[in-house]
């Protein structure tokens, strides 16, 4: 095993570690408060909490994260961290595998010598697959004096075989101290716990270590299960706070430690953050099992897919429901930026339609109607307008209920999620919805058979920009981006833009619709974009009220 400069200091034979600022991250971009970050070290260090893994040790974003994404060395030396706290980073392999040289500049641009460094051990999250490309890694990482300890996610997707040989090559390189296993999708039982830590203990003889996951509220039960076959290092958060429906609460496997008499902690300094600061952030957020992430679970689907539509305030339980019914038919393991998008079809966009709005618009106005909250404050003057233009088309992204349908020409879908959760809708449409046929999954295509489709393709690419005949390559699958790309190729004389409020600065949705029209106006900039109510987006602005707009 990897010789390190100094031992865990245990209060029992487990050793916890709180990964609250690191998992819980997934929530609040890791923005946490600096008051609250200061409370939370010295209840840590009051506690007796073996190990606090404060974060990720990640590269550069394009949107706004907060410090404990980055976790960096200047910053941690800045929060005065206790001298009893052992300190933590995970990194991502696939970020580190990312790069061309396969990581070992990354590893140079992260991490310092460990005797100059707040932080003792590295965590490396990894799958199966990236083991052997991992390995010039670990061992830069070991020759810099850390403590390593590796996550293997996903175990439940492995064979038994798989898994052995997995965790017998890690062993061989004999540079991990601890090497984790993560119950990823929230599905283990105990019975599956307990097979797990008695495969890896006949092919690994290091400390193993558990990552709980409480999609079906059986978090705690795990963990003392893999105790119980000889786990020694358990993950927590405060009050469950993680990705998805959260992790095992610290509180409760402390309770439940000292309950067995296998450990001594101070639990009472935990409360303040348990009963006040973290109950805040609980009502905040509302991670924790449901039957959702247990269906999830049940059906091997990544929890973020269902962090994402319970966090959205757009969709009800009927269309959650609908949405992971079908991506339980789908390989869902894996969760990619576009949300349900790739996940939901299993193929590639291709951007070719069969129907070309060329000279729908006949020299006329375009107005878009988008959701934001501008658009229903003033609908009285968006149908004053439209009744005065007889010949302006209005194009209504996704379904939105405070537009009287009479008023649209066309409703507007691409982001295949949207899809998926209106698909039952657009029967009862009286009017056309402009979609690409291509990105509608399969399992729903039936539901299409009486709907008038007007099929416009789409293909995404972050390296260009077109609008042609039957479809259109664009950077992201927004419909508001999409909705104008029809605008133009239909030759619209004026794209005028209602309910497009923007998000805040820094909103991953904002960069991305900031992307799109600053393409777009740079590529077409003799075809005005105008906002009629209030935004936010660098667009020209006039308002609904005007008598001659």
């Amino acid at each position: 095993m990897n010789e390190v400069s100094s031992e865990i200091n245990k209060n029992s034979n487990v050793t916890i570690l709180d990964c609250t600022f690191r998992d819980g991250g997934y929530y609040n971009n890791w923005d946490f408060d600096p008051q609250l970050v200061r409370k939370y070290l010295i209840a840590m260090s009051g506690s007796g909490v073996d190990v606090v893994e404060i974060g990720f040790r990640s590269r550069s974003s394009n949107v706004f994260m907060g410090a404990f994404s980055y976790s960096t060395d200047d910053y941690l030396t800045y929060l005065n961290i206790p001298e009893n706290l052992n300190i933590a980073v995970m990194v991502n392999a696939s970020e580190l595998l990312s790069q061309p040289d396969g990581g070992l500049s990354a590893v140079e641009e992260y991490f310092c010598d460990a005797a100059l460094s707040p932080v003792s051990i590295v965590r490396i999250a990894i799958h199966s697959r990236e083991i052997e490309k991992i390995k010039p890694i670990i061992i830069r990482l070991s020759s810099l004096g850390y403590k390593l300890t590796l996550n293997l996610m996903q175990v439940d997707l492995l064979t038994d075989a798989e898994l052995a040989e997995a965790s017998r090559e890690l062993d061989s390189w004999g540079k991990i101290d601890v090497l984790y296993f993560a119950d990823s999708l929230g599905n283990l039982a105990p019975e599956s716990t307990d097979k797990i830590v008695n495969i890896l203990k006949s092919t690994w003889n290091g400390e193993i270590g558990f990552h709980a996951h409480d999609n079906k509220g059986q978090a705690l039960i795990n963990c003392m299960t893999a105790v119980d076959a000889g786990v020694t290092w358990v993950d927590a958060t405060i009050r469950g706070m993680g990705r998805g429906a959260g992790n095992v609460r610290i509180e409760s496997l402390i309770l439940e430690l000292e309950h067995r008499e296998l450990g001594f902690y101070n639990i009472h300094a935990l409360y303040p953050l348990v009963v006040d600061d973290f109950a805040v952030l609980h009502k905040l957020y509302g991670w924790g099992p449901s039957f959702f992430y247990h269906l999830a679970a049940i059906e091997g689907i990544h929890p973020t897919y269902v962090q994402e539509l319970l966090t959205s305030s757009r969709y009800s339980p009927d269309e959650i429901l609908l949405a992971l019914k079908y991506l339980s038919g789908v390989e869902a393991h894996s969760y990619s930026s576009n949300a349900l998008g790739i996940a939901l079809q299993g193929s590639e966009m291709n951007g070719k339609g069969n129907w070309c709005p060329k000279g729908w618009a006949k020299d006329n106005d375009v107005l878009i109607i988008g959701s934001g909250p501008s658009a229903e404050r003033h609908m009285g003057a968006i149908i004053h307008y439209i009744s005065n233009h007889p010949n302006l088309k209005v194009l209504c992204l996704n379904i939105n209920h405070a537009v009287p349908q009479e008023l649209v020409s066309a409703y507007v879908a691409c982001n295949q999620s949207r899809i998926l959760i209106e698909s039952h809708s657009y029967s009862e449409l009286n009017c056309p919805i402009i979609l690409p046929l291509a990105e509608v999954p399969k399992g729903i295509l039936h539901l299409l058979d009486n709907v008038n489709v007007l099929d416009y393709g789409l293909n995404v690419s972050t390296e260009q920009l077109e609008i042609y005949e039957t479809g259109c390559i664009l950077p992201s699958a927004l419909a508001a981006g999409y909705a104008i790309s029809v605008a133009i190729k239909a030759g619209g004389k004026r794209v005028l833009m209602a309910g497009f409020d923007g998000y805040t600065a820094g909103d991953s949705l904002q960069e991305e619709m900031l992307e799109v029209l600053e393409k777009i106006m740079e590529s077409y900039e003799n075809i005005p974009l105008i906002a009629v109510t209030p935004t936010t987006y660098p667009i020209a602005q006039r308002s609904i009220y005007e008598p001659v707009l």
